[in-house]
């Protein structure tokens, strides 16, 4: 009797030990953007290409995927109780999205929660401080610091910056005043930021006003606005671009730098390109991202059978060609290495003019300060906005 309880135990512990240790045929994967608003469009495309991407491996990898969409345009008293209503259904396993860094400011926090990992496509300002995040895009020490570099040797010495009324933005503003400007040898003669569409005539003013060499541009979400880039198109200016995820034009001739630049010898890019088609999706760095992220988990579950959990440590310092070329995640949770490239757009002929020569390395918290005075001052943007990391309103409405 003894013998067979014995033998019964451990059939039970194998099996419980199996059950642990091998994956199962299901995975539920959580995908996040926002649902109403301007950026509904944009982030419903991306997710749409994430789903789309994973379907395609379904069969190959004999998982069958789960997805479940996050609104994260609901009110933020309301994430918390959607969050745990999908995770009731189902378990998740892991969390993918988000088209910009103030939806993930938002629902990071979850994620971190859960202790679920977060696979992000897009840039952002950086200043993150979590496990649970891997960070795909730049970060500013990869895309502002070498922009502004470029822009003192070929275009001059006098720049206006213009942001949105945004964490980002308001990040990169103070990077440029209190690291870069003191020593780049480059004057800022105006910092704008537009948080209410009404702003646009007097920045324009200000631009023939004060005449800087460059009009260095961040105010990316506005880009959106159907009339935007025909009130910009006025401006005789030279302008330079930050906004590296975005192919929305600001005039008909502007310069850019992004991690994505549609290269025809890369083969990974003339896959993409040609998996973006069936969707219609016009390829820019946040659909190679996008399509990046699942790219990423896929590779890992074709490599061998892992946990959700197993997965989260593998994609620390994991290589991959992509659309955007070469790319590796930071073993050290500071971001992923990417090689940069610098060009013009005229009249939508784009033309490279510089790439870096190697993947630059990201640093989460760049400059002389410590991650704890980083992460102050976006607390204290946060409080000083109300509760908001973005606002931008038409005729005193909300519209971003």
């Amino acid at each position: 009797m003894k013998s067979a309880l014995l033998i019964l135990a451990a059939i039970f512990i194998s099996g419980g030990l199996y059950a642990v240790m091998t994956p199962g045929t299901h995975m539920h994967i959580v995908l996040v953007g926002n649902v109403t608003g301007a950026m509904a469009a944009r982030d419903q495309e991306m997710l749409a290409l994430i789903e789309s991407r994973f379907r395609a491996y379904e069969s190959d990898l004999g998982i069958t995927f789960r997805f479940s969409v996050f609104d994260a345009s609901l009110p933020s008293e309301q994430l918390t109780n959607e969050f745990s209503r999908i995770s009731d259904e189902a378990p998740a396993d892991l969390v993918i999205g988000c088209g910009d860094s103030f939806c993930l400011r938002q629902v990071l926090p979850l994620a971190e929660n859960n202790n679920l990992t977060f696979l992000y496509p897009g840039a952002s300002e950086g200043l993150f401080d979590s496990a649970s995040l891997v960070h795909l895009g730049p970060i500013p020490n990869q895309f502002l610091f070498p922009s502004l570099s470029w822009i003192r040797q070929h275009l001059g010495n006098s720049i206006m910056y213009l942001g949105g009324e945004d964490i980002r933005s308001r990040m990169l503003g103070r990077m440029l005043r209190q690291h870069l400007l003191p020593v780049s040898g480059i004057e800022m003669v105006s910092e704008e930021y537009l948080g209410a569409y009404e702003q646009v005539p007097s920045i324009l003013e200000k631009i023939r006003d004060y005449q800087p060499d460059v009009l260095l541009f961040d105010a990316c979400d506005w880009l959106s606005h159907p009339n935007f880039s025909s009130e910009f198109s006025q401006a005789d200016i030279r302008i330079f671009s930050l906004c590296t995820d975005s192919d929305h034009p600001i005039t008909s001739n502007y310069y850019f730098v992004s991690h994505y630049f549609d290269h025809p010898h890369n083969k990974a890019n003339v896959e993409f390109k040609r998996f973006i088609a069936v969707n219609n999706t016009t390829p820019d760095a946040l659909s190679a991202m996008a399509v990046g992220a699942a790219d990423l988990v896929i590779s890992l579950l074709r490599d061998r059978e892992m946990t959700a959990a197993e997965i989260s440590y593998a994609l620390r310092g994991r290589n991959l060609l992509s659309a955007a070329g070469s790319m590796a995640v930071d073993v050290n949770e500071e971001g992923t290495w990417h090689t940069l490239f610098i060009g013009q757009n005229n009249q939508g002929e784009k033309r490279l003019l510089w790439m870096s020569d190697a993947k630059l390395r990201p640093e989460m918290f760049p400059g002389s300060e410590g991650p704890s005075d980083w992460l102050h001052n976006v607390t204290i943007y946060w409080r000083n906005n109300r509760g908001r990391y973005r606002t931008g309103s038409i005729g005193g409405e909300e519209w971003l």
